[in-house]
């Protein structure tokens, strides 16, 4: 096992470094500006989202990632838009680059004898394996949680699937729309009356795959005291039911069930100050959340109309909540007066006002405040060349996470498969 955070010095105190190196399989870390994960060898065959992210990370951090890929395909994400612009049908979904940087890509077949013969190779000189094999899958192919972590007591294996291993559910099918309308996300999203509305996107997979990651993080930590691995169970329903803290402390303090509010903030809560709402203006949307009293009367002084500030409609929250189409109303026309950047910039910065554009995703790319802080990273790819990647929300002192492209379909086979005693089929 290898340090996987700053800061492991008082570790070496105790321990001899020379036993400490004993208890990981790989690695030299005696070497400069290793980062927290080398040495430490992933195997991944889940697919998509999920666990393609919890990989994603592993290689962020230093770890030798290896994404085994079934023929002729591999992962069915590489056939899953968005697509990029490019002479070649291969090798451009963004999903799949976005998910599997800095991999290497193996192709094996483990469904028949011989490729699981030989996955069970790779398996056994790795420490983390990341799967997604649900319990249809493992009866079919007569494998126990217990398979690998028997062969390898060390190993963390780490499960990601819908509906966990176990429960009325967890033999059935799902999708990203059945996991939020399950985990209570689609209840709360549109107009109260009006049919619910997605989230886009694969958020339920990635929030899961964030979890898968943070626990082998936990189970990486008690291998270097015990030696022992762990089978980790993810289920992505219970990673979406576990994020309504903020509906559950209602529910149990207050009594009260949120429900869809649309454009505005929600109208049951006891904190039910105004203006909380997502105005129109000259280019499109702002969220405004000015809803303290020394707030609004800011925002009532901001655009000239002082006298909202002792008008008997707006004294406090609950009267401008009971009140809020009026209010709708001025700031609108307002607003539709001037562009969203315009009242971002006066709002925030002139007068330390709560509120924000609502951008399109081209504008996220090219918003100043993600471009000085360098969220994004130019890569070059041989198939799409350059193009921005989103890194990492966070920033670390002493250790940089590395952001390389993803590979092509079997790129690396030939140089992983050179290392095992077995034959692939």
């Amino acid at each position: 096992m290898v340090p996987f955070i700053d800061g492991w010095d008082h570790f070496f105190e105790r321990q001899p470094l020379k036993d400490y190196l004993k208890m990981a399989k790989l690695g030299n870390f005696t070497e400069k500006n290793n980062l927290p994960l080398q040495g430490i060898k992933v195997i991944e065959v889940a697919e998509g989202a999920a666990g393609p992210f919890a990989g994603r990370l592993f290689a962020a951090f230093g770890a030798d990632v290896i994404k085994v890929e079934r023929p002729p395909i591999g992962d069915w994400s590489r056939a899953r838009g968005p697509f990029i612009p490019s002479s070649s049908e291969q090798e451009v979904s963004s999903l799949y680059l976005f998910n599997n940087t800095g991999k290497k890509s193996v192709l094996l077949d483990w469904l028949t004898p011989q490729g699981m013969s030989t996955l069970e190779v790779l398996i056994k000189k790795s420490d983390i394996f990341i799967e997604d094999w649900d319990v249809p899958f493992r009866k079919k192919e007569n494998s126990n949680i217990q398979k690998f972590t028997e062969i390898s007591q060390d190993l963390i294996e780490i499960s990601i699937t819908p509906f966990g291993l176990s429960g009325p559910y967890c033999e059935w099918k799902s999708t990203e729309i059945i996991e939020l309308a399950l985990g209570g996300f689609l209840y709360l999203t549109g107009q109260m009356d009006r049919e619910p509305i997605v989230t886009p996107g694969q958020l339920p997979a990635y929030a899961a795959g964030l979890n898968a990651y943070s626990s082998a993080l936990i189970a990486l930590h008690e291998r270097m005291e015990t030696g022992n691995g762990h089978f980790l169970e993810t289920s992505i329903l219970e990673t979406l039911a576990t994020m309504h803290q903020f509906t559950s402390v209602m529910e149990t303090f207050f009594g009260l069930v949120r429900t869809r509010h649309g454009h505005r903030w929600e109208s049951k809560a006891p904190f039910d100050n105004y203006p909380n709402m997502l105005l129109p203006c000259k280019d499109g949307y702002i969220y405004w959340s000015p809803s303290s009293d020394s707030q609004w009367e800011l925002l009532s002084l901001m655009i000239k109309r002082p006298d909202l500030i002792t008008d008997q409609r707006f004294l406090d929250g609950t009267k401008r909540r009971q009140n809020a189409e009026a209010i709708d109303e001025i700031l609108v026309n307002w607003s539709r007066q001037r562009t969203k950047y315009e009242i971002f910039e006066e709002a925030a910065n002139n007068w330390g006002l709560i509120c924000g554009p609502l951008l399109t995703l081209e504008e996220v790319r090219k918003d100043q405040q993600y471009k000085l802080r360098g969220l994004f990273k130019k890569i070059d790819h041989p198939t799409i060349g350059i193009a921005e990647y989103p890194t990492f929300p966070y920033r670390m002192s002493r250790t940089q996470p590395r952001l390389n492209r993803a590979p092509l379909l079997g790129e690396h086979t030939k140089q992983v498969l050179s290392n095992t005693h077995a034959t692939h089929a």
